[in-house]
């Protein structure tokens, strides 16, 4: 079952990266469910951000602006499969893999645009290669998490 409000969620992914001035070209997405959550998934270039003003809030996520060149911002909007309640407290981590290359883990953080919560941060990801993008989520009180893997090739 798709959430109730997933062109919302769509529309939160689309609206970060027009607003960090990409064309939805730009974006990859895809949407998977898993352990009752149904997972939106987003991948832009980072260097669009720098031509921002310093005061632009997409310059102040996820510790400042993205040094180095291969920078992508991988952000995901997650809510609940059965109510489609968007998840707004939830700790997520991701995993980016170069398949067979090399790897870089760290926590998709909080990210409130348009007035909804979206999780984000900033991964490298060279080259023309396929990246395995693997999700966790832990929910307040629950004692397992759900993990989900997307496929991302870069163009």
């Amino acid at each position: 079952m798709k959430p109730k409000n997933s062109p919302a969620a769509w529309g939160a992914i689309l609206a970060i990266a027009l607003a960090v001035g990409s064309s939805p070209a730009f974006a990859d997405g895809e949407t998977l469910s898993a352990g009752g959550l149904t997972f939106y998934l987003g991948v832009v270039p980072a260097e669009i951000v720098q031509g921002h003003p310093p005061e632009h809030p997409e310059r102040k996520m996820h510790g400042g602006e993205p040094r180095g060149r291969s920078m992508y911002h991988v952000m995901g909007a997650i809510f609940d499969a059965k109510t489609g309640q968007r998840v707004t407290d939830a700790a997520v981590r991701a995993r980016v893999e170069e398949v067979g290359v090399t790897n870089e883990q760290k926590a998709l953080e909080p990210m409130v645009i348009a007035g909804t919560v979206t999780y984000g941060n900033y991964f490298r990801m060279a080259g023309r290669g396929a990246f395995r993008i693997g999700v966790e989520v832990r929910r307040p009180g629950e004692t397992r998490a759900t993990t989900v893997q997307f496929m991302h090739q870069n163009r």
